[in-house]
């Protein structure tokens, strides 16, 4: 049976079939009131059009309801596990706006600051039960007794107030190990939240149509207004907007809601994250007039210049009463930064002419039908300089009085792929992206606009210039940061299929939900310029629904590429060569942790021209992001490579309280969680606090814009190639300084060199003569800084460094007359002794067990020569107890094979051998006491012919507790190694042992310092234990706990303060790795890898009072 609006309204009007209807058991949440209404408004109605786009919703539901009266009640299921419900009275997505009764107020574009908006953020009354059939049948009624309800905040995740379990999950929701299936969900545990909030209206509101806003919650909702049903919706990263008008009062009003944590369309919800629940983004109230500009799209088209502009606005009237708008009029304005009208005079148009535009019976309507007007060679909006005007829409009467007001930024710019490149105003671009989650370590998935600015903020200073909303729309207040501050980003549809791949996109009966969470979020978010990709989704391969769901944007949106990471003909990690052309509804070639040669052939393939993009790659889980200057280097090469998102920007643990000497996390496993996964929660650039970490700080220097390269350093020569896109590095102030072992002794300023972006200057410094100093190493640092303050950065902020060494002087040794050190030896031991110093070493082992000074001894255990590292999570992904298991036991079992005593006048050697674990290599370690204390240590490996790959080469000791201030000269102040490690400029640092340590959530081999010229560990009489290196700076690290106890440990809760900390004063140690944290490519690169080759190397132990 075909049911139209005719027939729909004739049988809705035979009393006995409305009683049926609303009497069945199935439909029972479909009031008298919902049906009384259509009839009303059907009758009110003067335009179809704006019938159907007002309450298409509505009617969606009539028809809904009228076929499930022809299902017997058996086969009916909830609306929150049928795929083809997902939603019920919903209103039409649109742009974010709020209605203003004034124009100045709208030039503000600040939506809290309008008297229409009623903010109902805050304390609702909660109850929470673990299954929906046991929440309060009647919480819904304005009498129901709530007096002894808890109270949540809104927005917020429950489980962080104690309420059910946060899951973390890489793939597959929880359930489907229990034999549930979609669109099913467990019917027999589904946490479920019941709110109620007393309201009243503001005064003024009255005649004023009001909807309700709830910006997201998870993953379904239904809604009652004083006890009448409202609505249902689903999709956890989108806004539902409900027309309350004829449910509210003027006197005290309840909205009551309710969210299930799974509906079917959790299924498009399996993300790499947390699953939280709850009222996660802002609820308000808005009052509008009762005819309104209900919607607006604005666009910009420049000319083939890249010059002048063409604004062009679409305004959408909607009319909830019947009012003659014959010569009503929208008028448009826009506004510059000084908020002062760059139009002559604004831009007009009928009402009449909007609500009659002609569709043509061929074709589509033009975009500019509407309005459009030319602008002058606007300033230019992109992520280098985003220049933002405001758009005033005024909706007037016959009278020409205003009836409302909304505004939004406005960036004139355009977005064109072409020759293989992702263009913004006509130049090539490059993406230096993030993937970005909703996440602050303490209100967790909750919207938090503090934590969002402060994102945004951290991502300018780190060069980032694109963001990726993985893997769901975000909050409108992300967008409207992201075009203050100029951050490109792709927007990205809320589907996700991890465990299930292509399944959905493959079944038609999934085909609504599809297009409904595509098309709602291009409504709603198409007019931030920010935006310049729409994607379709993550991890759900690609079938039928998601061409639909392109097609769709495609044709609505022409202006901006379309993303899809699914659109391959491949599933899975192993890609068969050579690949398969991709789908032709993507615009990009989109890959994920793909190898570098591998993205390269992709790029340079002749029959496809699109541009390829890492939309994932550097997985950053632990201590890694290695070698990011590798893929940088092929990206700048290769015209179709544009860049990528690294995986992830900020590490998604929960706030633990009790850390006060080291920060504690929570993850998924304290919430009791069998099945949680753990260090996947830790792939940051910066913390869960927002601390920028080692990766961030490599990944700046990487992205930053400015190479400085040295021609002739003596002569202050060097070579600056601008990386810009539109930027002269005349934009910046130019410091240099000299350091003298890391610290500052003479800097100047200067203007920068007159260079245009994408080509290299020369740059000339006047540098001062230094008076060089023995033992001293001199470095020339110069950087491009800020000259005035950003949004993001103070004044003086640099954007890009560079180090030079310019000269070292090597140490004169001095030998006190008189002080030649004493040797005495037994049977069991070898002594040496000077004035203040004594060593002793053990026949049997050859090991040191003594180095005392003036009567103490300095080391807690003797040092060894080491050859493995606690494993890091890219180490245990590689198979490194597989590969590399060996070194580890060799670490262990050293065998003595010789040790010997040399005398010369100036000191006294002690030279030992050890045979390493079921091999022939050798280790010679050669010590040497000076007469003023000073153990010189010369250490030499000889491995066997072949050997697999080494962890690292390097001597490890301990030493009493109390010498925990550390000072180094050399790269810092966070750890660094060989792949990641130029970020890290060399420096005088001063920090504890205990803050020094890098605190993963699962302990690793962190910390160490890839060049390091000397440190110094103090104890707190001043006493200092000085470690300096000979010819080549060392790798080093100071724990304030053993490798073992580190190694052994799965989480930071579990490492206790000894007595003791550990020295490692390595050779050489490899890196870190991290293209991905699954299989063999989690090693490091094979530039950064440790071969088994003989080497040597020397380092000094200098006591120091």
């Amino acid at each position: 049976m075909v049911i139209g609006f005719e027939e729909l309204y004739d049988l809705a009007k035979n009393p006995e079939a409305k009683n049926n209807l609303i009497q069945d058991s199935n439909v029972k949440e479909l009031s008298t009131f919902m049906i009384d209404k259509y009839f009303k408004l059907k009758k009110e109605q003067s335009s179809m059009f704006n019938f159907r786009r007002c309450y298409w919703s509505y009617l969606q539901n009539m028809l809904l309801l009228f076929a499930l009266i022809q299902v017997s009640h058996s086969q009916t299921k909830p609306h929150w596990q049928n795929p083809e419900v997902v939603n019920v009275n919903k209103l039409p997505a649109r742009a974010t706006s709020i209605s203003y009764p004034h124009e100045k107020l709208a030039i503000t574009a600040d939506r809290d600051a309008s008297p229409r908006k009623l903010s109902l953020n805050g304390i609702w009354k909660f109850h929470f039960v673990e299954v929906p059939s046991k929440a309060p049948q009647d919480f819904f009624q304005p009498a129901y007794p709530d007096s002894n309800w808890k109270e949540l905040p809104v927005p917020s995740n429950w489980e962080l107030y104690g309420y059910g379990k946060p899951w973390h999950r890489l793939t597959h929701q929880i359930w489907e190990k229990k034999g549930v299936d979609q669109p099913n969900v467990p019917e027999d545990y589904n946490p479920t939240g019941s709110y109620r909030k007393r309201i009243t209206l503001p005064k003024g509101w009255k005649n004023m149509q009001v909807t309700l806003h709830i910006g997201a919650a998870s993953s379904a909702l239904r809604v009652w207004v004083n006890g009448i049903y409202v609505g249902y919706s689903e999709d956890n990263r989108l806004p539902a907007e409900f027309d309350v008008t004829p449910f509210l009062t003027e006197k005290e009003n309840i909205i009551a809601l309710q969210v299930m944590q799974w509906c079917d369309g959790s299924y498009l919800e399996d993300q790499d994250h947390w699953r939280m629940s709850g009222i996660t983004r802002e609820v308000y109230l808005e009052a509008a007039p009762k005819v309104q500009l209900y919607d607006f799209e604005v666009r910009t088209d420049l000319d083939e210049n890249y010059e002048d502009a063409e604004l062009q606005i679409r305004p959408e009237i909607v009319k909830f009463v019947n009012v003659d708008t014959k010569d009503w009029t929208v008028a448009a304005q826009l506004y510059d930064e000084e908020s002062q009208p760059v139009l002559s005079k604004a831009l007009e148009i009928p009402v009449e002419k909007i609500l009659k535009e002609h569709y043509p019976q061929i074709g589509n309507r033009p975009f500019e039908n509407l309005m459009k007007v030319d602008v002058k060679n606007p300033k230019k909006w992109s992520a280098e300089f985003p220049n933002l005007y405001t758009l005033v829409l005024s909706l007037k009467d016959i009278k020409g009085k205003l009836v409302e007001a909304r505004s939004t930024r406005v960036g004139f710019r355009e977005i064109d792929i072409s020759d293989g490149q992702f263009k913004v105003n006509g130049i090539p671009v490059l993406l230096y992206g993030v993937n970005r989650h909703d996440w602050d370590a303490i209100t967790g998935k909750a919207e938090n606009k503090e934590a969002m600015r402060r994102d945004a903020e951290l991502m300018k200073q780190l060069n980032v210039n694109a963001s990726r909303s993985s893997h769901y729309p975000n909050p409108p207040y992300w967008y409207e940061l992201c075009d203050e501050y100029g951050i490109y980003v792709m927007d990205e549809a809320n589907i996700e299929s991890h465990g299930k791949g292509s399944l959905f996109s493959n079944i038609p009966a999934w085909h609504t939900t599809f297009l409904e969470r595509g098309i709602r979020m291009v409504e709603r978010d198409k007019n931030y310029p920010s935006i310049v990709s729409w994607s379709l989704g993550n991890e759900a391969g690609f079938g039928p629904n998601h061409a639909a769901l392109s097609a769709w944007i495609k044709e609505f949106d022409p202006t901006r590429p379309i993303h899809a990471e699914g659109a391959q003909n491949i599933y899975g990690y192993n890609w068969p060569k050579p690949e398969p052309k991709d789908r032709v509804y993507t615009d990009f070639l989109s890959r994920m942790y793909r190898l570098t040669d591998d993205m390269i052939d992709l790029s340079t393939k002749s029959d496809d021209n699109r541009p390829v993009i890492w939309c994932e790659y550097a997985h950053s889980q632990g201590n890694s992001t290695g070698d990011l200057e590798g893929y940088w280097k092929a990206i700048r090469k290769y015209r179709r490579l544009v860049g990528g998102f690294v995986w992830d920007w900020r590490d998604q643990l929960v706030f633990k309280e009790g850390g006060d000497t080291k920060p504690l996390w929570k993850h998924g496993k304290d919430f009791g969680q069998a099945q949680a996964d753990l260090n996947p929660v830790q792939k940051g650039l910066i913390s869960a606090d927002g601390r920028i970490k080692s990766a961030g700080w490599q990944a700046k220097y990487v992205w930053q814009r400015v190479k400085i390269t040295a021609d002739s350093i003596s002569k202050g020569l060097f070579t600056v190639e601008n990386r810009h896109f539109r930027t002269n590095l005349n934009a910046y102030d130019l410091v240099w300084e000299i350091l003298e072992d890391g610290k500052p002794i003479q800097s100047g300023t200067t203007d920068s060199p007159d260079v245009e972006a994408g080509i290299s200057g020369k740059l000339r410094l006047e540098l001062p003569q230094i008076d060089v100093k023995q033992g001293f190493h001199y470095h020339l640092k110069i950087s491009f800084i800020l000259k005035e303050d950003k949004p993001w950065a103070k004044k003086g902020y640099a954007i890009a460094s560079g180090q030079f060494l310019l000269t070292h002087a090597p140490h004169l040794k001095i030998t006190e007359k008189n002080s030649a050190p004493q040797l005495m030896e037994s049977s069991s031991e070898i002594i040496i002794t000077t004035q203040t110093a004594k060593l002793v070493f053990d026949k049997r082992s050859g090991r040191l067990v003594v180095y005392e000074m003036d009567g103490k001894n300095l080391i807690s255990a003797a040092p060894k020569p080491n050859f493995w590292r606690a494993p890091t999570d890219n180490d245990l992904a590689s198979g490194i107890i597989k590969r590399q298991g060996f070194w580890k036991e060799a670490s262990a079992q050293q065998k003595l094979s010789s040790i010997s005593t040399f005398k010369t006048e100036e000191d006294i050697k002690v030279i030992t051998t050890h045979q390493l674990a079921n091999s022939k290599a050798i280790v010679t370690q050669t010590y040497a006491l000076w007469g003023d204390g000073t153990l010189h240590v010369n250490y030499h490996f000889q491995p066997e012919a072949t050997m697999p790959e080494m962890p690292r080469v390097g001597w490890q000791l301990q030493i009493p507790s109390e010498y925990d201030q550390l000072k180094w000269f050399g790269r810092g102040p966070l750890e660094s190694y060989a792949d990641k490690k130029t970020g890290a400029f060399f420096g005088n640092y001063t920090e504890s042992v205990k803050n020094d340590f890098t605190y993963y959530v699962r302990p690793q081999e962190s910390s160490n310092k890839a060049e390091v010229y000397w440190a110094e560990l103090t104890n707190p009489d001043g006493k200092s234990l000085r470690i300096e290196s000979v010819d080549n700076p060392v790798s080093f690290s100071a724990w304030p706990f053993t490798q073992e106890q580190i190694e052994k440990a799965n989480r930071i809760e579990e490492l206790t303060f000894g007595e003791t900390i550990t020295l490692n004063i390595d050779y050489k140690q490899m890196g870190v790795g991290g293209d991905n944290t699954w299989n063999l490519d989690a090693r490091p690169h094979k530039a950064f890898r440790v071969d088994a080759k003989p080497c040597s190397y020397s380092f000094k132990i200098i006591p120091l009072q």
